[in-house]
């Protein structure tokens, strides 16, 4: 192995994805001048994804790093589409926040027509924003996907709907990045050799991505044994499951109720102490720093949110021989549904959704893992070295097979670039 991981790791990216987005537009707000940022990490294929976030202290950098996350996203689940995100920098609870990332998402309206497949993130819903692409005229926040993907409207619209179905103790449109990080959870826990019914796990987070997979691990029987918001955390004193169905009926803005009798209240650091074999990072950046890593007593950490282990934290994992799933996987089971939604060529079901979720998240975790074996490097590293070997497909559909004609366009187009460059 070369070097630290870090170095590993950097030279790696430095093959995989831009130094910088090949696109950044900054937006100053009129009326209270908080700003905002659109990053477009490349222009590789037709489309770009990723979500909007409202974050207080959001910086142009983590846009951009977000936006990098995303394509290697795109890229180890095989999907044709670059990544992107967006946000402001602004109090999500504030009164004002509403229309303020109505006025934000106005101003880069013209990129979501076209382009841009804007999702929620972190203090923005599924809800919110089709309420908001509503009064712009748009009749969904995806609508660049019907373009790249060759949708007539009434198709794309019928197929935009399933996501409001009912799924689980939520809808389709609110679940699918939860099951896709339960899916991964799943991935590990068979490479461990672990049970479901007897692997205990550990959330950080109970927003949506954070509760959906609680739900979708509980309901396949894993015992879910401590949660933590952004106050608090709720631990069961011995290792038995917490109610999760009943705490997701209590549950409001993403806080764990607090009155609840059965398991003990502790700050929301607790979480780290909690001894289990799988630790779910899955609500902010930068969760797991060295100082939580070196005392964490756990089998494997399976990153739901983006970049939420620092690379000093990852270091310390690896030399104590903690099983990482970085965020570019396990973050990635939004994307992999609209692959699932808009991919094949009849309309889905919300059960065939989250079957295609979970089906191709345990493969990229066995793949990635088996890679990690072979080639004697970190988890994250591997997955790095397949996003870096994924072929580009400009021109071509995201989602779905590529067929005979996709397939000629793409050698045609690899035969002009090279006719270029020599």
């Amino acid at each position: 192995m070369k070097g630290t991981l870090t170095e590993y790791q950097d030279d790696i990216i430095m093959n995989t994805v831009h130094e910088k987005p090949e696109l950044v537009v900054e937006y100053v707000d009129p009326e209270e001048g908080f700003k905002g940022w659109l990053a477009i990490d490349c222009f590789d294929h037709e489309l770009c994804a990723g979500g909007v976030r409202v974050q207080k202290g959001l910086t142009r950098e983590c846009v951009e790093n977000l936006a990098s996350t995303m394509t290697l996203k795109m890229r180890i689940a095989g999907i044709r589409a670059d990544g992107a995100k967006c946000g402001i920098d602004y109090d999500p609870q504030a009164p004002g926040k509403n229309e303020a990332l109505f006025r934000f998402v106005r101003a880069i309206r013209p990129y979501i027509c076209t382009r841009y497949s804007m999702g929620p993130d972190m203090n923005t819903t599924m809800q919110e924003l089709d309420i908001i692409v509503g009064r712009l005229g748009l009749p969904s926040m995806k609508i660049a996907v019907a373009h790249a993907q060759g949708f007539e409207a009434e198709d794309f619209l019928q197929r935009i709907k399933t996501l409001a179905q009912p799924a689980g103790n939520d809808d389709l449109g609110r679940l699918r990045a939860g099951s896709g990080l339960a899916a991964a959870c799943f991935g590990v826990l068979d490479h461990l050799d672990i049970y479901s019914g007897d692997a205990t796990v550990a959330i950080q987070g109970f927003g949506g991505l954070a509760s959906g997979a609680a739900y979708c691990l509980n309901k396949k029987g894993v015992n879910v044994i401590a949660l933590a918001d952004r106050e608090k955390s709720f631990i069961s004193p011995d290792n038995t499951p917490l109610n999760i169905e009943g705490l997701l009926h209590k549950s409001k803005d993403g806080l764990i109720p607090g009155n609840e009798i059965t398991a003990v209240y502790e700050d929301r650091n607790g979480i780290y102490n909690v001894p289990c074999d799988v630790f779910v990072p899955a609500a902010i950046e930068k969760a797991i720093t060295a100082k939580e890593a070196a005392v964490m007593q756990v089998k494997a950490v399976v990153c739901g949110a983006n970049l939420a282990v620092t690379p000093e934290a990852e270091q310390i994992l690896h030399e104590r021989g903690i099983l990482l799933i970085p965020d570019l996987i396990a973050g990635c089971g939004g994307s992999l549904s609209m692959e699932g939604l808009f991919g094949p060529s009849c309309h889905p079901t919300v059960k065939d959704v989250l079957q295609f979720v979970d089906e191709k998240m345990r493969r990229i975790v066995k793949t990635t893992l088996k890679r990690s074996q072979a080639d004697n490097i970190p988890t994250r590293d591997a997955a790095l070295q397949i996003c870096r070997e994924r072929s580009v497909y400009p021109g071509t559909k995201p989602y779905g097979t590529l067929n005979v004609c996709d397939d000629f366009l793409h050698g045609q187009l690899n035969a002009h670039q090279s006719m270029a460059v020599n």
